[in-house]
């Protein structure tokens, strides 16, 4: 047996026993951050984004928070005043929502969600639009806000995102997370290699309207570009603009 095999074959040996002692990357590596996105609809700026993600440590998890600071134009539309928050955990099989709190700044009835999932019986319970729901839950269903994050604890874990079903106003929708190859953008945080994959409806025909994410795994896979698509061409884009790693001060437990 030559030396320079041997060597090899040590090597091999060597570098197997790294791999298998490092600790893999999990998804209690969710790190609290705030995160930026710039917005544009159709080519036009429609003002910035910002998904904020806080450790609920009196809960023993998480509160996600998304708020609009649209443009004039904009804001005909989406109210600089409106709040959407989470409250969720992290289980072995990704996020599981507990709470869900959207408000528009105002007073209306219509123009408030508020649900709290029962888990331990299936249920999902609360009012949608100033309405009352009551409706049974279906394994890893999430809201609109932690299917955002969904994927991402999916990716830190070493999952490939997988069938995520959604309440997307009263109605539960399925999606599906193919792979769409891999890219290097040009961002304003620097130079990012990402992981680019598609939001599609299930059974999805080639119409209608898909999401288009690029996660970045150098930066725990937070996307660094969203794109809603209809028929082939980006209809709205959400480009990163801020990446901020916070600490885990927690937050109050009401909206």
């Amino acid at each position: 047996m030559s030396k320079t095999f041997v060597w090899i074959t040590q090597w091999t040996v060597l570098t197997v026993a790294a791999l298998t002692a490092a600790s893999p990357v999990r998804a209690d590596d969710l790190r609290p951050h705030e995160i930026t996105y710039h917005t544009t609809f159709r080519g036009f700026s429609a003002g910035d984004l910002r998904l904020s993600l806080i450790r609920d440590e009196a809960n023993e998890g998480w509160i996600y928070e998304t708020r609009a600071f649209p443009s004039f134009l904009a804001s005909l539309v989406v109210s600089p005043e409106s709040l959407e928050r989470s409250w969720f955990r992290i289980t072995a099989q990704g996020v599981q929502p507990k709470r869900y709190a959207l408000t528009d700044g105002g007073h209306d009835p219509e123009h408030q969600t508020e649900l709290t999932y029962d888990w331990a019986h299936n249920r999902m319970s609360g009012r949608v639009d100033g309405k009352p729901l009551d409706s049974t839950l279906e394994p890893s269903q999430q809201d609109v806000n932690t299917i955002r994050l969904a994927p991402v604890v999916d990716l830190l874990a070493g999952r490939e995102p997988s069938e995520y079903p959604l309440l997307d106003g009263r109605t539960i929708k399925h999606y599906t997370y193919p792979k769409k190859g891999a890219a290097k953008l040009q961002t304003e945080i620097g130079d990012v290699d990402t992981v680019i994959y598609e939001s599609e409806r299930k059974n999805y025909d080639g119409t209608g309207r898909t999401w288009r994410y690029w996660f970045a795994p150098s930066l725990g896979w937070l996307p660094v570009r969203i794109e809603q698509r209809e028929d082939g061409r980006a209809r709205l884009t959400f480009t990163v603009r801020s990446l901020k790693w916070t600490d885990s001060t927690s937050r109050p437990a009401t909206p």
